[in-house]
């Protein structure tokens, strides 16, 4: 099964620690999501929240690999998730 690699608490921490040496970023730096298209989106400021979350697998149709996924707990029915749930935390940038 192909399962992407998480960001991390402990990762984001890090990486946070890094900027406070840096004197080009301060508390009025933006924050931008890249999709991959052209633009890069903006992030709301209430953007971020901590939620319920619990894995899934879904098969191709063509190749019949199996890909892992997580969905919030809300949507968990819909993927056939299953397994124990997890607190994550989320960005959530819906236009």
């Amino acid at each position: 099964m192909n399962q992407p690699e998480n960001l991390t608490v402990g990762g984001l921490r890090k990486f946070l620690a890094q900027l406070s040496d840096d004197p080009k970023i301060n508390d009025e730096t933006k924050i931008f999501l890249d999709t991959g298209w052209d633009s890069i989106q903006e992030i709301n400021p209430d953007a971020l929240s901590i939620e319920e979350a619990q894995a899934f697998q879904i098969e191709d149709p063509l190749t019949h690999e199996f890909f892992g996924g997580y969905s919030l707990l809300e949507k968990a029915e819909k993927m056939n998730a299953e397994g124990p749930t997890e607190k994550v935390l989320i960005i959530r940038n819906l236009y």
